[in-house]
């Protein structure tokens, strides 16, 4: 090999190199420039600059149309906009990978679920649950409960909120709904410890108050009915539930 052949080599390795630590260095400033914009819509979306919001989705989906945080984000915003297809097709691209995207399958089986269609859902649910990376399965096994329970699957509802507070104790739409669960299923102490474990972790609601008030007639705890009937008329005065209470009392008097 002669020296210039050499020298040529060497030149046209180090070019390579140079070229490849360029490109390296685009595709972490494009990265880095998507992963922003999502962040930037997802504030937007919270707090409800809807427009903002897809501006910033628009420039990350230009960038990488196969981002799935983005398209995860986009298709909730199709949904605010009440826009179905569109926010089923975002979906559909940001769950195509097969691990990673444990938020977007299960924000994929909460829209599927509303939508009416909850075999499906139970079908995303199931592959956020089992996806090793997705970082909250307790979510997604609460939400897989609330849809079967939804469409009247008491069984599979009860298996899912149970596992979901294996995973996390102190959700409260679980401990909610298993309180509900286990008063329809003629077992009211343990709806009642559910209950009680509801309000530990979340504020009173006139449904939740007025769930402890039927939990505790059917144990026969007339004094304990009592302190959350008053908590109800108290709190809520003017609330459907409020007015239900009032109903009998007024029929009394006629």
């Amino acid at each position: 090999m002669t020296r210039l052949l050499a020298a040529m080599l060497l030149a046209a390795l180090a070019a390579g190199c140079a070229s490849s630590a360029e490109r390296d260095a685009a595709d972490a400033k494009r990265k880095q420039l998507v992963d922003t914009n999502v962040e930037l819509a997802a504030g937007y979306l919270q707090r409800g600059q809807l427009e903002f919001a897809k501006e910033k989705l628009d420039k990350a989906l230009a960038l990488d149309p196969d981002h799935i945080q983005a398209n995860n984000t986009m298709a909730l915003l199709q949904w605010r906009f009440k826009d179905f297809a569109a926010a089923e097709r975002y979906f559909r691209r940001a769950v195509i990978p097969e691990k990673g995207n444990g938020d977007a399958q299960n924000n994929f089986g909460v829209f599927l679920c509303e939508r009416g269609r909850i075999d499906e859902a139970e079908k995303w649910f199931k592959r956020a649950i089992a996806d090793p990376l997705y970082s909250t399965p307790a979510v997604a096994n609460q939400n897989a409960g609330l849809c079967a329970n939804k469409k009247g699957d008491r069984a599979a509802a009860e298996t899912y909120l149970r596992e979901a507070l294996r995973l996390n104790p102190r959700l409260p739409p679980s401990l909610a709904q298993m309180a509900r669960i286990t008063l329809e299923s003629n077992r009211a102490l343990a709806a009642r410890g559910f209950i009680q474990r509801y309000f530990q972790e979340a504020d009173d609601s006139p449904e939740t108050l007025m769930l402890a008030i039927r939990i505790e007639r059917a144990l026969g705890r007339k004094n304990e009915e009592a302190s959350y009937a008053l908590r109800l008329r108290s709190k809520f005065p003017d609330s459907p539930e409020a007015r239900q209470l009032a109903k009998p009392a007024r029929a009394g008097k006629g």
